[in-house]
């Protein structure tokens, strides 16, 4: 509610800029002049940004004289005047456009406007409180009021008071206008000379329509004919339409006394109220233009709406309407008769001003002015409209020096938080001798007493070893926080821990070395706790709260810088993804127990990652078998066992016995001279069943295979007897104990059937009785065809490879660990398999190829025919060529041992 002085907004555009005249006689050289310098180094003058009303704009030009002739700073004036508080905020905030309402610009802000004079921002709490949440340590900041008090309300002119005071009546006070005691009215000019429709607003376009204001007024005051009521919606009951009569000169408008205000109804609401409860008779009125609300106090006699400082009806010298104390509860209830109060009107500067310019923030705390002299000075003004503002602030310095000389601070009393600074070398000082002003002090400093024969100031040091300040204008430093330190007096930030070091202490000179073994992996670690292990070992304490326990990891796991064993365990970190232990592919850990690692045959069944992870469904220690009702398919695939798989098994066994039974008589045939037909094939069936296993050993060696031969040679696995993949598991079961038990007794089982069958043909007559001697012959032919198989199949439990962790698996099966109670059943079996099944019948050929000859010399043909199956293939005169043809399978058992080997590189 200020009133705008369009002439004053046209001098204060052509005035904007640096003052190119002075004004005092000494004043400081316009080349002598200094910028302010923020903390970023930037240079520039003194922003002032000048409100439009005429005793802002005067002492704004004081203070801007003040600062360029006396403190000796260029100063720069805002082309665009200020039009409320408001906007003062925002300017001095920074903000670009603090004049646009709907945006700001405060999101890039940029302060250059340091100061603005006589802004009444107290009376806007609520924007106030915004601003400070929401710019936190850039809120513009109070720098000292102005030496007098803002009011406004209702004013009676002076020639009133002046006819009151000749009859004995003192017209300001509000008990000399009760129509009850007195006659106030007869004080003032008649309401009848009023010309109500040309020169006032209807009520129905002011707050006299309000809601609020008439329901206010109606609840204080009862006054039922003072309001109109529509349901539950009041208004103020005006006769003509323009005017509202209180209830004391109602029925006698003659008696009324004119209350003049502007706006949309300034104080119209205390009005109303205060008219009623004091019983002065009042016809209220709101000038329909700002320039008859100028215009009609100076007309008529009359009580006005004002305010001060401001210029408009000064040459009236109205003087405030006084009224009882303000009752605050009342207020806060919408009761406003009593008296409005007085607003701190103050000096607004942006929040790094103090620490740029000291000396410029003391003299604005300390320059006081009082109302009047202000009051004269905008009278003075408006008298010689011709004069500039900084002319007529200027005669008044002129005039008053005794009283604004005292304003000056002494450029090397420096307050608290600051310290002297010369501005001719830039930099602060430790004397006041070699200084010529005071600074906030710098970041990295602090603000420390200074006495000398002059009296006290203050200097600025550097921050001590083990301190810091990031913060400019402090009395101390802060101590290093954790994880930092400083070795010396400095200006600098303290520094970061490096890597392998910490600090979990405050004000440390430097940093502590983490335990022997760890290290961190961060800058500025806080505390012990931060140091975890080296590359190559894990953390195996489990507690974050206590120091690391490193323990190295075995091979098998990938344990970078940091690792834990809980992060191990979840296959993550908190410090990011190249802190995360694993186990390498190939590798498997229990999750019990992840630290202990055991090799896996095959990189598919083990991919790594997190312990217990297996390739596909299998499991076991380490990843080796498949789950009950699965069987291996190979590349770490478990497939379900199905009833066809069952039954082929059953019928494949059934055929290898009637296989037997179809050896017994196909292979027995009589020697002859020349080969015959069968002999011939089933010798060429023996070779192609001893090339057949010598492939598949082959196939077992880990040689990457090309494509097209890896699946041959897998296939041809099967005539060593190595028959998991087809699915053996759902007949045998999951245990791979229990596999190898089957398969090691399909030799005697095949030895038993012979006899079996051979028994039985003897025992029932309609059948065809073996022979012994074939049934013999026969048998030694099986074992004879299963001699390499059967040593490839009894060394199985005698390859283990190791772990890393110093445990053994075999080879076949790796989840049977060599030296367990399971292995040792193996071992048993597969030991019972040599020596009666290998070595037993490799001695027994040996023995019959040596006593041959002698069977034969003696009669017993029995026995020669028993051993058809060795000799029945060689001439006469090379009968034991059969037993060194044999030995092939201790050949073939070297190249399944090489194959293992190639694998495992490791033999048991």
């Amino acid at each position: 509610m200020r009133s705008e002085s369009w002439l004053f907004i046209a001098q204060l555009a052509l005035a904007s800029g640096t003052l190119t005249s002075t004004c005092l006689p000494d004043a400081v050289a316009v080349d002598q002049r200094r910028n302010l310098t923020n903390i970023a180094g930037e240079s520039f003058p003194v922003g002032v940004a000048v409100f439009t009303w005429a005793s802002a704009g005067l002492t704004s030009a004081m203070i801007e004289i003040l600062t360029e002739e006396v403190l000796g700073y260029n100063t720069r004036v805002e082309p665009t005047p200020l039009s409320s508080s408001v906007q003062g905020m925002y300017a001095t905030l920074g903000c670009a456009t603090w004049y646009n309402a709907d945006d700001r610009g405060c999101d890039n802000r940029k302060v250059r406007i340091h100061m603005v004079m006589d802004s009444w921002w107290t009376t806007f709490p609520n924007v106030i409180a915004a601003l400070t949440e929401k710019y936190q340590g850039e809120m513009p900041i109070s720098g000292g009021g102005m030496g007098y008090k803002g009011g406004a309300g209702m004013y009676v002119p002076r020639n009133v008071l002046d006819t009151g005071a000749a009859e004995g009546a003192a017209m300001e006070y509000y008990k000399s206008y009760n129509a009850s005691w007195h006659q106030p009215w007869k004080y003032f000019d008649n309401v009848t000379v009023l010309n109500t429709s040309a020169e006032f607003m209807p009520c129905a376009a002011t707050t006299m329509s309000h809601n609020s204001t008439a329901y206010n007024y109606w609840r204080v005051t009862g006054d039922d004919a003072g309001v109109v009521i529509t349901g539950n919606t009041y208004s103020s009951y005006c006769p003509d339409g323009y005017t509202w009569v209180a209830p004391s000169c109602r029925s006698n408008p003659l008696t009324c006394i004119m209350f003049i205000t502007g706006g949309d109804g300034w104080d119209v609401s205390q009005g109303l109220q205060r008219s009623a409860v004091f019983n002065i008779p009042l016809m209220i009125g709101v000038a329909n233009s700002w320039a008859n609300y100028l215009a009609l106090p100076p007309k008529y006699k009359a009580l006005i709406y004002w305010w001060t400082p401001d210029n408009s009806f000064l040459e009236l010298d109205p003087q405030p309407f006084v009224l009882p104390p303000q009752d605050k509860f009342a207020y806060s209830q919408g009761d406003v008769t009593t008296a409005s109060e007085d607003v701190d009107i103050a000096k607004v500067i942006s929040f790094d001003l103090d620490f740029m310019a000291p000396n410029l923030v003391k003299l604005l705390g300390q320059s006081l002015i009082s109302m009047d002299e202000v009051n004269d000075m905008m009278r003075t003004w408006k008298a010689n409209s011709s004069a500039s503002r900084h002319e007529v602030a200027c005669d008044w310095l002129k005039n008053n020096e005794k009283r604004w000389r005292s304003w000056i601070p002494d450029p090397t009393v420096c307050n608290r938080g600051s310290g002297l600074y010369s501005e001719a070398t830039g930099h602060f000082t430790a004397t006041r001798a070699a200084a010529d002003s005071c600074r906030a002090c710098s970041p990295g400093m602090y603000s420390t007493p200074l006495q000398d024969n002059v009296g006290n100031t203050y200097v600025c040091q550097p921050c001590s070893a083990g301190t810091q300040q990031l913060s400019a204008g402090v009395v101390e430093c802060d101590a290093c926080p954790s994880g930092t330190f400083k070795a010396a007096q400095s200006v600098d930030e303290c520094a970061p821990c490096l890597s392998g070091y910490y600090q979990d202490e405050l004000g440390a000179l430097a940093c502590k070395k983490c335990p022997e073994g760890t290290t961190t992996l961060l800058l500025g670690t806080k505390s012990g706790l931060g140091c975890g292990c080296d590359e190559g070992s894990i953390d195996v304490s489990g507690d974050l709260s206590t120091p690391a326990l490193c323990q190295p990891c075995l091979e098998g796991l990938t344990c970078p810088t940091m690792s834990t064993l809980e992060n191990l365990k979840a296959g993550s970190s908190p410090l990011g993804p190249t802190t995360v232990p694993q186990v390498e592919a190939g590798y498997y850990t229990t999750a019990a127990d992840p630290l202990v690692t055991f090799k896996c045959v095959n990189t598919l069944d083990c991919p790594g990652g997190t312990p217990g992870t297996c390739g596909g469904a299998l499991e076991g220690v380490p990843c080796g078998d498949c789950p009950q009702g699965t069987f291996y398919a190979g590349e770490a695939a478990c497939e379900q066992c199905s009833a066809g798989a069952i039954i082929a098994w059953i019928v494949s066994l059934g055929l290898v016995l009637l296989g037997l039974i179809w050896a017994y008589h196909f292979l027995n045939s009589p020697v002859t001279a020349k080969a015959s037909t069968l002999f011939s094939t089933t010798c060429a069936i023996g070779m192609m069943i001893n090339l057949l296993q010598n492939l598949g050993i082959i196939g077992t060696m880990s040689v990457p295979w090309p494509v097209n031969l890896a699946g041959f040679f897998s296939f041809m696995e099967v005539f060593t007897f190595d028959i998991d993949g087809l699915a053996f598991a759902c007949i045998s079961g999951a245990q791979p104990v229990w596999r190898y038990v089957f398969t090691v007794c399909f030799f005697p089982v095949g030895i038993l059937w012979l006899a079996f069958c051979g028994a039985v043909s003897r025992c029932i007559p309609r059948l065809q009785s073996w022979d012994p001697v074939k049934v013999r012959s026969t048998i030694g032919q099986f074992l004879q065809v299963g001699f390499s198989t059967m040593s490839s199949t009894a060394l199985v439990p005698l390859v283990c490879y190791s772990h890393p962790s110093g445990q053994r698996s075999n080879f076949k099966n790796p989840n049977i660990i060599c030296g367990s109670e399971s292995h040792t059943v193996m071992v048993i079996f597969g030991s019972l398999l040599l020596v009666f099944g290998v070595c037993g019948f490799l001695a027994l050929c040996a023995w019959l190829a040596y006593m041959c000859p002698t069977f034969s010399s003696t009669g017993r043909y029995g026995m020669v025919q028993s051993s058809r199956f060795l000799l029945g293939r060689f001439r006469l005169d090379v009968w034991w060529y059969g037993v060194p043809l044999l030995l092939r399978g201790a050949r073939h058992w070297q190249l399944k041992r090489l194959a293992l080997l190639s694998q495992t590189h490791c033999w048991r």
